[in-house]
């Protein structure tokens, strides 16, 4: 099915006269969507998609019922078994996991953007591999607030749109201050990436180990006399790791030698 428009003045999106009412994108550009129809038979339905370089979206797997209940117990289902099978983050999409109680009324912060999704454990169980436990996890549409995290116990996961933001940031700092004092590999926590000419956090660093040697290379500087704001210095880190790109060695080619 691919005949999917943009509807009447609300702007909100219509498939075959159904109106799309919460929908998902993976990163592989595939996701799920809830839609309704009154007027129809069987007015709820359930639909998997591909979505285009252009953004639109080619519908397919409808799973119809008359039931909203149903339907929206399908369209979680899908979800779950298809990032159990595939091992996929949402795309454009902040997760925060509960990480002290089951989620439930009054246990995470109600906003305009979310929560779109709201999954619950049958148990405390480990997540990010391994690194935590949480009781389930939140999606929503936008980033929440420091103080809405801290309120609610929850905690973001390291895939989300503005941790990498900040994680990309901060290696830019670390990375210098790491170089600086000669830190070993086994002991730093970024490697420098030629190709993309910056300080990247290695994967096993998880994000709060990664602000505590952010904060303890901003100490550092400023007993060493650099009193420069966050910003400046972030701006420093990054102009500093473009120049370093230029005077590093390449890696050398692997050649055979003569026998």
């Amino acid at each position: 099915m691919s005949d999917n428009e943009k509807s009447h003045p609300a702007g909100n999106e219509r498939v075959h006269g159904y109106e799309i009412k919460r929908s998902i994108v993976f990163e592989n550009d595939r996701g799920f969507a809830l839609a309704e129809n009154p007027n129809a038979p069987q007015p709820f339905v359930t639909w998997m998609f591909t979505e285009g370089e252009n953004g639109k979206r080619e519908f397919y797997w409808g799973h119809y019922t008359t039931s909203g209940e149903a339907a929206t117990r399908d369209y979680d289902f899908r979800i779950t078994e298809y990032q159990k099978d595939y091992g996929l983050s949402e795309r454009d999409a902040y997760k925060y996991y509960s990480t002290q109680r089951p989620v439930d009324i009054g246990t995470f912060p109600k906003t305009e953007n979310g929560p779109i999704r709201i999954v619950n454990f049958d148990m405390r169980e480990g997540v990010e591999q391994g690194r935590f436990e949480a009781w389930g996890y939140l999606v929503y549409d936008a980033p929440l607030t420091e103080r809405q995290i801290d309120d609610y116990e929850l905690r973001a996961a390291p895939d989300n749109p503005d941790v990498k933001k900040r994680m990309r940031e901060i290696s830019q700092v670390v990375g210098e201050w790491e170089d600086m004092r000669k830190a070993p590999d086994n002991l730093r926590f970024t490697t420098w990436y030629p190709d993309f000419g910056m300080f990247i956090k290695k994967d096993y660093v998880t994000p709060e180990k990664m602000e505590e040697r952010y904060s303890h290379a901003i100490e550092s500087r400023g007993r060493t006399g650099q009193k420069k704001s966050i910003a400046e210095q972030l701006k420093e880190g990054a102009e500093q790791a473009a120049k370093d790109n230029t005077s590093r060695p390449l890696p050398p080619k692997n050649t055979e030698k003569d026998r």
